[in-house]
């Protein structure tokens, strides 16, 4: 997706907006005047490099190619999977089950069982 360079007319304020060709005039950013595209190349990012996938898709059973951000997508979506450092993940909250007096009963029985190797 190309990114763009949007110049304000009264300020003369500057804004990189990322827009597909096809929406540039599409929800314009605010500013004191008008803002109106400043001509100047366009910053277009290459796509990702194909990559062999660590995980099973539950699609089809296999560690797929992944060829395109859209297919990387689209994979970590299918599969539950987030993507860390770039969307906080909805965790949802897990009731925790098990006996929570383990440590007490653990250290009785090291009082118990420790004086009798000792000896």
């Amino acid at each position: 997706m190309p990114l763009y360079t949007m110049l304000c007319d009264e300020c003369g304020a500057e804004q990189d907006i990322f827009r597909s060709v096809a929406r540039i005039d599409a929800d314009l950013p605010q500013c004191h005047g008008v803002m109106r595209r400043k001509v100047c190349a366009p910053m277009v990012i290459a796509d990702i490099q194909p990559y062999q996938a660590m995980g099973v898709d539950v699609a089809t059973g296999d560690a797929p190619m992944i060829t395109s951000r859209s297919k990387h997508r689209d994979y970590l979506k299918r599969n539950g999977y987030v993507e860390l450092g770039n969307e906080m993940p909805n965790m949802k909250k897990r009731e925790i089950h098990g006996d929570f007096n383990v440590r007490a009963e653990l250290a009785q029985a090291v009082k118990e069982v420790l004086p009798k190797h000792t000896a």
